[in-house]
């Protein structure tokens, strides 16, 4: 079993808005908060010590090297499930008995099984858990018009959003993300959730900077990483809808909230619908339809 390393570095608790936007798309990051409250630490965990000497040549702080240990004899019991309106159950246990008692227990939902890994996305944070909510509605709207849909993941981390799609009747789901160990969890994700070598998924590693939509549209398309990379991208993600297509725009601090409106309305995407939960905004909306004669 190979070991870890792990970067850490100390700041002040008030800066944690600032260090969550740094360092969210860093698989395996956890931030420690004292009762204090004065200070924190915060962590991640690298595969290689060259990717933990990466972060520490960039923000400051210290690597150390971890032996393999019993991981799973250490870990808290499993959090309870996340029940998304009345259609899906996320839970992070992996026991087969478990889950099939889920099934059992929640006979109208599709279970999702997500175990934390070093990706992001496990459907408890705020971003996530909203995304979810509201491709379930748009699931819901696609049924009553009676068509078929697909769905786009930007920034798919752990795969759950696609994943989710899919369990919920999209007939086609993709997902990218830049960091290859999260398309590694997905690729594990899809496994646990009995969709391995499914042809309606498709799991794959580019950079929002690099990627362009081609020709292919779909009918949802959600971006869940940082306002800025957002605002860079929004034409983009118009070119990649459907006309008619629902789009959400995640990971949005309030503080960034005004930034990403104008940047969508200047994209095309105007007058979005927000969703706020703590300090976390997500923004949705409906591409336009081109009109007729």
């Amino acid at each position: 079993m190979p070991s870890t390393y792990v970067w850490t570095k100390r700041t002040p608790a008030g800066s944690a808005d600032v260090w969550e936007e740094r360092l969210r798309d860093r698989p395996g990051a956890v931030f420690n908060i004292p009762p204090s409250g004065k200070s924190m630490r915060i962590e991640v965990y690298c595969d290689t010590a060259e990717e933990a000497g990466a972060i520490a040549a960039e923000w400051g702080g210290k690597v150390r090297r971890l032996e393999p240990q019993n991981w799973a004899a250490l870990a808290p019991p499993p959090a309870a499930p996340i029940k998304i309106r009345d259609a899906l159950l996320v839970t992070p246990d992996e026991d087969p008995r478990q889950i099939e008692a889920l099934r059992a227990e929640h006979p109208g939902r599709s279970v999702i099984c997500i175990p934390p890994e070093l990706a992001f996305g496990t459907g408890d944070h705020a971003t996530t858990a909203t995304c979810l909510r509201l491709t379930a509605d748009a699931a819901r709207g696609f049924r009553r018009a009676g068509h078929g849909w697909s769905m786009l993941d930007i920034g798919t981390g752990t795969g759950l959003l696609a994943i989710a799609a899919l369990k919920l009747g999209a007939t086609r789901a993709e997902g990218f993300d830049f960091d290859p160990a999260a398309i590694r969890v997905a690729e594990r994700n899809a496994e646990r959730n009995g969709l391995a070598g499914d042809r309606r998924l498709k799991l794959s590693r580019a950079d929002l900077f690099d990627w362009r939509p081609g020709r292919r549209r779909w009918d949802l398309v959600a971006a869940n990483v940082f306002a800025d990379i957002l605002c860079a991208h929004l034409d983009k993600i118009r070119d990649a809808l459907a006309p008619g297509g629902v789009w959400m725009l995640s990971g949005i601090l309030r503080a960034h909230e005004a930034a990403v409106r104008e940047a969508a309305d200047e994209a095309g995407l105007p007058e979005p619908c927000a969703v706020r939960v703590g300090k976390w905004v997500t923004l949705h909306g409906t591409a336009p339809r081109p009109r007729l004669g």
